[in-house]
């Protein structure tokens, strides 16, 4: 219609005329660009709220999920150094306690920790991670998952160098597989016996239990941890960015 009468505005030489639809149509063109890039910008901005709302909600599940995993590596860490310090006492008069013996058994078990976040790995895979318009959104996520990427390496060099000390010296570690003591993550368990006056006299084993402590000390505090740490980050940036508050222990009913 426009056009029509565009056209005969041009026949009749009736130039205001033309001018005028010609605003017309621009100004027409304009404003529907204007509503297409609203409609955009607002489901661009409904998607973002949702990825950050569920990428905050996998965050607190996983550092519930990753809590036991810190501690149990943490306490087989320094069983494993309390181990050591008490087979090499000069004394030798002190015996090895139950949980530096579980440590001990379990020195070669050096798994990977749950680290996956679905939602980031939605983002990275559809190539929607600037979707996020917060920079330091963005950089916490991508900080996450190249330290997750770098502990998997890790752990994997570690966990082929471990030797399972059960295994090579049953003569000195005896195995008592049934319901775990109490402290332990693990329904079953090991339960070993560990026989500390023969242990101190094997050197061979004093040098392998010694490597595996090494190992494990580098597999908790440079592998378990630092993706905690970041995962940590990631989870107070997310809470900065929606405006999350969480209550402390002291303030939880």
């Amino acid at each position: 219609m426009i056009l029509r009468r565009l056209t005969q505005h041009v026949k009749d030489q009736n130039w205001f005329a033309v001018g005028l639809d010609f605003v017309i149509v621009v100004l027409g063109v304009f404003l529907g660009l204007q509503a297409q890039g609203w409609s955009v910008e607002r489901e661009r901005q409904s998607n973002e709220r949702d990825y950050l709302a569920r990428l905050h909600g996998e965050v607190v599940l996983l550092i519930e999920s990753r809590a036991s995993y810190d501690e149990s590596r943490k306490n087989f860490s320094e069983g494993l150094l309390g181990a050591l310090a008490v087979l090499k006492d000069p004394a030798g008069a002190e015996a090895i306690s139950v949980e530096q013996c579980d440590a001990i058994a379990g020195s070669a078990h050096t798994t990977v920790p749950p680290a996956e976040l679905p939602t980031i790995m939605e983002l990275l895979t559809t190539g929607r991670l600037d979707q996020l318009t917060s920079a330091p959104v963005r950089t916490a996520i991508l900080n996450y998952t190249q330290e997750a990427a770098r502990a998997r390496d890790l752990i994997l060099v570690i966990t082929e160098s471990g030797r399972d000390l059960g295994k090579q010296y049953p003569h000195l570690i005896t195995h008592n597989v049934g319901p775990a003591r109490v402290g332990l993550p693990d329904s079953v368990w090991l339960n070993p016996e560990c026989n500390t006056h023969a242990m101190r006299a094997n050197l061979v084993f004093l040098n392998e239990l010694g490597e595996n402590a090494y190992m494990y000390n580098v597999y908790a505090e440079r592998a378990v941890f630092p993706v905690s740490a970041q995962l940590a980050t990631l989870h107070a940036v997310l809470d900065d960015e929606i405006g999350a508050s969480h209550a402390s222990a002291a303030e939880a009913p």
